[in-house]
């Protein structure tokens, strides 16, 4: 059952100190994936830079592949990202927080969220990650999902966290962190998003 919360959700959108990807990375092969759309991706990572809800380096976008899914490289920044610079998750395995990809870069350290999102729900093609302080502290207001408890970035335990919350929502308020945004592609992820920040 979902709850909502009624207080700010915090006011902070990053509480922890970045300090890299939390999982290990198994490189299938260092290309890089091609998929005709990445070049869309990469739109939408630029458009959200615009947007200021995913900093420098801040966020993750990712659409499903037909081997997983693809999302832009960690610590990456999105307002000058170029397809390159994108990686294809095709295994995750949550128990020994192992991802093997194929990419010339470490995947996006927000990767297992992604990969738990698409696992769970078959109809989600498109997950969008980023960051408003305003919308956090707008969450009650907006009667937002916000997840009942913090926890650290990049791990399975905050995949959880949302899951338990997510229902048939489309947008998923991170307590002390950021949001996640989802839908059947690329554009209807964004327009999810965009419907909540056009209430702030």
């Amino acid at each position: 059952m979902t709850q909502y919360s009624n207080t700010p959700a915090l006011h902070s959108t990053v509480s922890e100190v970045y300090i890299g990807t939390k999982f290990r990375t198994v490189f299938a092969r260092r290309e890089a994936p091609a998929d005709e759309r990445i070049g869309e991706l990469v739109e939408w990572c630029h458009r959200w830079a615009r947007l200021g809800v995913v900093g420098d380096t801040v966020g993750n976008l990712s659409f499903r592949s037909a081997n997983g899914f693809i999302i832009n490289r960690t610590a990456g920044d999105l307002a000058t990202i170029t397809a390159e610079e994108f990686v294809e998750v095709m295994r995750a395995d949550f128990a020994r927080r192992e991802l093997t990809v194929a990419g010339a870069h470490e995947p996006s350290s927000e990767s297992l969220m992604h990969a738990a999102l698409y696992a769970a729900r078959p109809a989600v093609n498109a997950v969008f990650h980023g960051h408003s302080a305003a919308l956090l502290d707008a969450a009650g207001r907006l009667e937002l999902p916000v997840t009942q408890r913090e926890r650290p970035y990049g791990t399975s335990a905050l995949a959880d966290e949302i899951l338990d919350v997510l229902s048939a929502h489309s947008v998923v308020i991170i307590r002390n962190h950021g949001f996640v945004a989802i839908g059947p592609t690329m554009a209807a992820a964004h327009a999810a998003a965009e419907r909540v920040l056009a209430k702030l």
